[in-house]
Protein backbone atom coordinates (compact mmCIF):
# COMPACT_ATOMS: atom_id res chain seq x y z
CA UNK A 1 0.00 0.00 0.00
CA UNK A 2 0.80 3.90 -0.63
CA UNK A 3 0.32 6.26 1.88
CA UNK A 4 0.15 9.88 0.61
CA UNK A 5 -0.35 12.68 3.47
CA UNK A 6 0.68 16.62 3.86
CA UNK A 7 3.06 17.20 6.81
CA UNK A 8 2.93 20.87 7.64
CA UNK A 9 5.93 22.68 8.40
CA UNK A 10 6.88 24.88 11.26
CA UNK A 11 6.33 28.18 8.95
CA UNK A 12 2.86 27.10 8.30
CA UNK A 13 3.53 25.18 4.64
CA UNK A 14 3.21 21.76 3.59
CA UNK A 15 5.54 18.88 2.56
CA UNK A 16 3.92 16.01 0.48
CA UNK A 17 5.04 12.41 1.79
CA UNK A 18 4.92 9.77 -0.47
CA UNK A 19 5.62 6.43 1.94
CA UNK A 20 5.64 3.26 0.46
CA UNK A 21 4.34 0.82 3.20
CA UNK A 22 5.06 -3.26 1.85
CA UNK A 23 7.53 -3.84 4.24
CA UNK A 24 6.46 -7.55 3.44
CA UNK A 25 7.69 -7.22 -0.36
CA UNK A 26 10.34 -4.96 0.20
CA UNK A 27 8.10 -2.20 -1.07
CA UNK A 28 7.41 -3.19 -4.31
CA UNK A 29 5.19 -0.96 -6.31
CA UNK A 30 1.85 -2.21 -7.60
CA UNK A 31 -0.69 -0.75 -10.19
CA UNK A 32 -2.59 0.76 -7.56
CA UNK A 33 0.37 2.35 -5.36
CA UNK A 34 1.82 3.81 -8.72
CA UNK A 35 -2.06 5.58 -9.70
CA UNK A 36 -2.40 6.78 -6.12
CA UNK A 37 1.50 8.35 -6.55
CA UNK A 38 0.67 9.69 -9.45
CA UNK A 39 -2.98 11.52 -8.22
CA UNK A 40 -1.10 12.91 -5.19
CA UNK A 41 1.34 14.35 -7.15
CA UNK A 42 -0.73 15.83 -9.49
CA UNK A 43 -2.73 17.65 -7.04
CA UNK A 44 -0.02 18.74 -5.07
CA UNK A 45 1.46 20.03 -8.18
CA UNK A 46 -1.13 22.97 -8.51
CA UNK A 47 -1.21 23.39 -4.12
CA UNK A 48 1.16 27.19 -3.94
CA UNK A 49 1.22 25.67 -0.08
CA UNK A 50 2.68 22.04 -0.76
CA UNK A 51 6.51 23.00 -1.32
CA UNK A 52 8.62 19.43 -1.55
CA UNK A 53 8.19 16.15 -1.77
CA UNK A 54 9.48 13.42 0.33
CA UNK A 55 10.02 9.58 -0.99
CA UNK A 56 10.21 7.16 2.19
CA UNK A 57 9.92 3.70 2.23
CA UNK A 58 8.64 1.87 5.61
CA UNK A 59 11.24 -1.05 7.17
CA UNK A 60 14.74 -1.14 7.57
CA UNK A 61 14.98 -3.72 4.21
CA UNK A 62 14.74 -1.27 1.69
CA UNK A 63 13.47 1.93 -0.08
CA UNK A 64 11.89 -0.30 -2.92
CA UNK A 65 12.69 -3.45 -4.71
CA UNK A 66 10.82 -2.64 -8.03
CA UNK A 67 7.88 -3.76 -9.33
CA UNK A 68 5.21 -6.72 -7.87
CA UNK A 69 6.61 -9.04 -10.16
CA UNK A 70 4.54 -11.98 -8.84
CA UNK A 71 1.47 -9.30 -10.27
CA UNK A 72 3.16 -9.29 -13.33
CA UNK A 73 3.49 -12.70 -13.53
CA UNK A 74 0.22 -13.03 -13.32
CA UNK A 75 -0.54 -10.57 -15.91
CA UNK A 76 1.58 -12.55 -18.16
CA UNK A 77 -0.26 -16.03 -17.29
CA UNK A 78 -3.74 -15.36 -16.40
CA UNK A 79 -5.82 -14.96 -19.47
CA UNK A 80 -6.86 -11.81 -20.57
CA UNK A 81 -5.21 -9.96 -17.79
CA UNK A 82 -2.44 -8.96 -20.30
CA UNK A 83 -3.92 -5.89 -20.02
CA UNK A 84 -3.03 -5.16 -16.45
CA UNK A 85 0.97 -5.71 -16.86
CA UNK A 86 0.79 -3.09 -19.97
CA UNK A 87 -1.02 -0.45 -18.12
CA UNK A 88 1.03 -1.01 -15.34
CA UNK A 89 4.73 -0.66 -17.31
CA UNK A 90 3.33 2.61 -18.88
CA UNK A 91 1.78 4.17 -15.59
CA UNK A 92 4.90 3.75 -13.57
CA UNK A 93 6.82 5.16 -16.28
CA UNK A 94 4.54 7.66 -16.25
CA UNK A 95 5.23 8.51 -12.95
CA UNK A 96 9.20 7.88 -13.27
CA UNK A 97 8.62 10.84 -15.85
CA UNK A 98 6.78 13.34 -13.92
CA UNK A 99 9.08 12.61 -10.70
CA UNK A 100 12.03 13.57 -12.62
CA UNK A 101 10.66 16.67 -14.37
CA UNK A 102 8.37 17.97 -10.88
CA UNK A 103 8.42 21.19 -10.40
CA UNK A 104 8.67 21.07 -6.94
CA UNK A 105 12.21 20.02 -5.26
CA UNK A 106 10.95 16.08 -4.70
CA UNK A 107 13.83 14.48 -1.86
CA UNK A 108 14.24 10.51 -1.23
CA UNK A 109 15.65 8.55 1.54
CA UNK A 110 17.17 4.99 -0.19
CA UNK A 111 17.94 3.20 2.77
CA UNK A 112 18.30 -0.99 1.76
CA UNK A 113 17.57 -1.92 -1.22
CA UNK A 114 16.68 0.27 -3.96
CA UNK A 115 16.42 -1.77 -7.22
CA UNK A 116 14.71 -1.82 -10.40
CA UNK A 117 11.37 0.65 -10.53
CA UNK A 118 12.52 1.31 -7.44
CA UNK A 119 15.89 3.02 -8.19
CA UNK A 120 13.58 4.80 -11.29
CA UNK A 121 11.86 6.71 -8.22
CA UNK A 122 14.96 7.28 -6.68
CA UNK A 123 16.85 8.88 -9.78
CA UNK A 124 13.44 10.89 -10.74
CA UNK A 125 13.89 12.46 -7.11
CA UNK A 126 16.10 15.60 -7.00
CA UNK A 127 17.71 15.24 -3.90
CA UNK A 128 18.80 11.23 -3.12
CA UNK A 129 19.97 10.47 0.26
CA UNK A 130 21.94 6.95 0.83
CA UNK A 131 23.13 5.38 4.19
CA UNK A 132 25.42 2.79 4.67
CA UNK A 133 22.88 0.06 4.31
CA UNK A 134 22.28 1.34 1.03
CA UNK A 135 22.46 -1.40 -2.03
CA UNK A 136 21.62 0.14 -5.59
CA UNK A 137 21.28 -1.99 -8.42
CA UNK A 138 19.26 -2.56 -12.04
CA UNK A 139 19.31 -6.64 -11.71
CA UNK A 140 16.55 -6.69 -15.14
CA UNK A 141 19.28 -9.31 -16.78
CA UNK A 142 18.89 -11.85 -14.22
CA UNK A 143 14.46 -11.96 -14.46
CA UNK A 144 14.60 -11.19 -18.52
CA UNK A 145 13.81 -7.57 -18.56
CA UNK A 146 15.69 -4.56 -18.81
CA UNK A 147 16.69 -1.64 -17.29
CA UNK A 148 13.90 0.94 -17.83
CA UNK A 149 12.22 3.55 -16.09
CA UNK A 150 14.26 5.73 -17.59
CA UNK A 151 17.90 4.01 -17.19
CA UNK A 152 18.01 3.72 -20.42
CA UNK A 153 19.60 6.86 -20.46
CA UNK A 154 20.11 7.75 -16.53
CA UNK A 155 21.89 4.82 -15.92
CA UNK A 156 24.25 5.34 -18.49
CA UNK A 157 24.99 8.85 -17.24
CA UNK A 158 27.25 7.31 -14.62
CA UNK A 159 31.02 7.46 -15.66
CA UNK A 160 33.20 4.84 -16.44
CA UNK A 161 30.67 3.08 -18.50
CA UNK A 162 29.50 1.82 -15.12
CA UNK A 163 25.90 1.92 -15.79
CA UNK A 164 26.71 -0.26 -19.03
CA UNK A 165 28.31 -2.53 -16.17
CA UNK A 166 25.83 -2.39 -13.50
CA UNK A 167 22.79 -3.60 -16.27
CA UNK A 168 24.64 -6.34 -18.14
CA UNK A 169 26.31 -7.52 -15.15
CA UNK A 170 23.84 -7.20 -12.34
CA UNK A 171 25.82 -5.31 -9.95
CA UNK A 172 25.13 -2.91 -7.00
CA UNK A 173 26.65 0.47 -5.92
CA UNK A 174 26.73 0.52 -2.40
CA UNK A 175 26.83 4.23 -0.61
CA UNK A 176 30.70 4.94 -0.96
CA UNK A 177 30.37 4.40 -5.04
CA UNK A 178 26.54 5.79 -5.42
CA UNK A 179 27.81 8.94 -3.95
CA UNK A 180 31.32 9.02 -5.82
CA UNK A 181 29.54 8.07 -9.24
CA UNK A 182 27.02 10.66 -8.94
CA UNK A 183 24.01 8.24 -8.17
CA UNK A 184 23.40 9.98 -4.86
CA UNK A 185 24.21 13.72 -3.84
CA UNK A 186 24.90 13.18 0.45
CA UNK A 187 24.80 9.42 2.71
CA UNK A 188 23.37 9.67 6.19
CA UNK A 189 23.42 7.03 9.07
CA UNK A 190 20.41 4.89 9.24
CA UNK A 191 19.84 6.21 12.46
CA UNK A 192 18.39 9.34 11.58
CA UNK A 193 15.79 8.08 9.43
CA UNK A 194 13.12 9.04 12.29
CA UNK A 195 14.67 12.74 12.26
CA UNK A 196 14.22 13.51 8.91
CA UNK A 197 10.53 14.58 8.97
CA UNK A 198 10.71 16.87 11.63
CA UNK A 199 14.43 18.04 10.36
CA UNK A 200 12.24 18.57 7.11
CA UNK A 201 9.37 20.81 9.13
CA UNK A 202 12.09 22.90 10.73
CA UNK A 203 13.61 24.64 7.38
CA UNK A 204 12.44 27.50 6.22
CA UNK A 205 10.44 27.23 3.40
CA UNK A 206 9.64 30.22 1.15
CA UNK A 207 7.21 28.49 -1.21
CA UNK A 208 9.57 29.35 -4.59
CA UNK A 209 10.84 26.15 -5.98
CA UNK A 210 13.68 27.70 -7.28
CA UNK A 211 14.78 29.34 -3.77
CA UNK A 212 13.57 26.15 -1.52
CA UNK A 213 15.52 23.64 -4.20
CA UNK A 214 18.82 25.53 -2.93
CA UNK A 215 17.95 25.33 0.76
CA UNK A 216 17.36 22.00 0.61
CA UNK A 217 20.77 21.07 -1.34
CA UNK A 218 22.64 23.24 1.35
CA UNK A 219 20.71 22.25 4.04
CA UNK A 220 21.10 18.65 3.17
CA UNK A 221 24.92 19.09 3.03
CA UNK A 222 25.42 20.49 6.11
CA UNK A 223 23.48 17.89 7.78
CA UNK A 224 25.74 15.40 6.04
CA UNK A 225 29.25 17.16 7.41
CA UNK A 226 27.71 17.15 11.08
CA UNK A 227 26.43 13.47 10.54
CA UNK A 228 28.93 11.72 9.20
CA UNK A 229 27.88 8.12 7.76
CA UNK A 230 30.42 5.38 8.43
CA UNK A 231 29.96 4.04 4.75
CA UNK A 232 31.12 0.82 3.59
CA UNK A 233 34.86 0.60 1.42
CA UNK A 234 34.48 1.27 -2.33
CA UNK A 235 33.68 -1.61 -4.54
CA UNK A 236 33.94 -0.28 -7.93
CA UNK A 237 35.31 2.77 -7.62
CA UNK A 238 38.98 1.56 -7.72
CA UNK A 239 38.22 -0.40 -10.82
CA UNK A 240 36.47 2.30 -13.01
CA UNK A 241 39.24 2.25 -15.53
CA UNK A 242 38.95 -1.74 -15.81
CA UNK A 243 35.48 -1.47 -16.43
CA UNK A 244 35.73 0.75 -18.87
CA UNK A 245 37.68 -0.98 -21.03
CA UNK A 246 35.85 -4.46 -20.25
CA UNK A 247 32.26 -2.50 -21.22
CA UNK A 248 33.82 -0.59 -23.99
CA UNK A 249 32.64 -1.41 -27.60
CA UNK A 250 29.44 -3.76 -29.00
CA UNK A 251 28.21 -6.64 -27.07
CA UNK A 252 29.94 -9.55 -28.60
CA UNK A 253 33.15 -7.54 -27.59
CA UNK A 254 31.90 -6.92 -24.11
CA UNK A 255 30.74 -10.91 -23.70
CA UNK A 256 34.18 -11.71 -25.14
CA UNK A 257 35.95 -9.81 -22.10
CA UNK A 258 33.83 -10.92 -19.62
CA UNK A 259 34.41 -14.52 -20.65
CA UNK A 260 37.77 -14.09 -19.67
CA UNK A 261 37.68 -12.55 -15.94
CA UNK A 262 35.43 -15.04 -14.70
CA UNK A 263 37.83 -16.66 -12.76
CA UNK A 264 38.93 -13.49 -11.69
CA UNK A 265 38.46 -12.51 -7.53
CA UNK A 266 37.97 -8.94 -8.99
CA UNK A 267 35.16 -9.21 -11.40
CA UNK A 268 34.57 -13.24 -11.78
CA UNK A 269 31.13 -13.34 -10.15
CA UNK A 270 30.00 -10.32 -11.75
CA UNK A 271 31.22 -12.02 -15.15
CA UNK A 272 28.73 -15.22 -14.16
CA UNK A 273 26.28 -13.27 -13.54
CA UNK A 274 26.22 -12.02 -17.02
CA UNK A 275 26.29 -15.34 -18.33
CA UNK A 276 23.47 -16.66 -16.27
CA UNK A 277 21.35 -13.74 -17.45
CA UNK A 278 18.87 -13.91 -20.15
CA UNK A 279 20.79 -13.40 -23.86
CA UNK A 280 17.41 -11.46 -24.82
CA UNK A 281 18.08 -8.73 -22.37
CA UNK A 282 21.62 -8.68 -22.97
CA UNK A 283 21.04 -7.43 -26.51
CA UNK A 284 17.79 -5.15 -25.00
CA UNK A 285 20.48 -3.53 -22.79
CA UNK A 286 23.01 -2.64 -25.25
CA UNK A 287 21.17 -1.79 -27.98
CA UNK A 288 18.72 0.84 -25.94
CA UNK A 289 21.24 2.44 -24.76
CA UNK A 290 22.36 3.25 -28.13
CA UNK A 291 18.83 4.06 -29.05
CA UNK A 292 18.05 6.03 -26.50
CA UNK A 293 21.21 8.47 -26.82
CA UNK A 294 20.06 11.63 -28.15
CA UNK A 295 16.60 11.58 -27.07
CA UNK A 296 14.91 13.58 -24.95
CA UNK A 297 12.81 12.04 -22.21
CA UNK A 298 9.63 11.74 -23.61
CA UNK A 299 10.56 9.98 -26.30
CA UNK A 300 13.03 7.19 -23.78
CA UNK A 301 10.00 7.03 -21.95
CA UNK A 302 7.95 5.96 -24.84
CA UNK A 303 10.88 3.41 -26.53
CA UNK A 304 10.96 1.81 -23.16
CA UNK A 305 6.62 1.73 -22.83
CA UNK A 306 6.97 0.00 -26.48
CA UNK A 307 9.66 -2.99 -25.63
CA UNK A 308 8.00 -3.33 -22.25
CA UNK A 309 5.02 -4.22 -24.29
CA UNK A 310 6.77 -6.85 -26.18
CA UNK A 311 9.07 -8.30 -23.33
CA UNK A 312 5.52 -8.76 -21.58
CA UNK A 313 4.82 -11.18 -24.92
CA UNK A 314 8.34 -12.86 -25.86
CA UNK A 315 8.92 -15.17 -22.44
CA UNK A 316 12.05 -14.58 -20.95
CA UNK A 317 10.51 -12.04 -18.38
CA UNK A 318 7.68 -14.74 -17.63
CA UNK A 319 10.50 -17.55 -17.42
CA UNK A 320 12.98 -15.14 -15.18
CA UNK A 321 10.17 -14.86 -12.71
CA UNK A 322 9.21 -18.20 -12.87
CA UNK A 323 12.61 -19.09 -11.88
CA UNK A 324 13.27 -16.68 -9.28
CA UNK A 325 10.33 -15.83 -7.87
CA UNK A 326 7.24 -18.68 -8.62
CA UNK A 327 9.20 -22.03 -8.39
CA UNK A 328 12.27 -21.18 -7.54
CA UNK A 329 14.04 -23.50 -8.96
CA UNK A 330 16.95 -21.00 -9.95
CA UNK A 331 17.05 -22.64 -13.99
CA UNK A 332 15.47 -19.73 -15.92
CA UNK A 333 14.93 -21.21 -19.42
CA UNK A 334 16.23 -18.15 -21.58
CA UNK A 335 15.32 -17.95 -25.29
CA UNK A 336 18.27 -19.06 -27.24
CA UNK A 337 20.81 -15.95 -28.86
CA UNK A 338 24.39 -15.91 -29.55
CA UNK A 339 26.16 -12.92 -28.04
CA UNK A 340 28.57 -13.04 -31.20
CA UNK A 341 27.58 -11.78 -34.79
CA UNK A 342 25.22 -9.43 -35.45
CA UNK A 343 22.28 -8.01 -33.26
CA UNK A 344 19.32 -10.56 -33.49
CA UNK A 345 16.79 -8.69 -36.37
CA UNK A 346 14.10 -8.82 -33.97
CA UNK A 347 15.74 -7.27 -31.25
CA UNK A 348 17.30 -4.25 -33.97
CA UNK A 349 13.17 -3.88 -34.76
CA UNK A 350 12.09 -3.52 -31.76
CA UNK A 351 14.77 -0.74 -30.36
CA UNK A 352 14.65 1.46 -33.03
CA UNK A 353 13.86 4.62 -32.20
CA UNK A 354 11.75 5.92 -34.76
CA UNK A 355 9.73 3.05 -34.52
CA UNK A 356 6.49 4.14 -33.95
Amino acid sequence: MIHCDLLPTDNGLQLGVLKLDSAARLNAQTLAMVRAMNAALRLWRENDAVVAVLLVGVGPRGFCAGGDLKALYHAMTAPGAMAEGDAFFAEEYGLCRDLRAYPKPVLAWGQGIVMGGGWGLFAGAHHRIVTESTRLAMPEISIGLFPDVGASRWLHELPANLGRWLALTASELNAADAVWSGAAQVALPDALRPQLKPWLQALPWQANPDLDAILLREALGAWAAAQPCAMPARRWAPLAERIEALCAGTLPEIADRLRGVLDTPDFGEAAGRFYAGSPTSAWLIRLMEDAARGLDYDAIWALETRIAYHALRIGDFREGIRAKLVERDGLPHWRARALHGEPPEDIVAMTASTLT
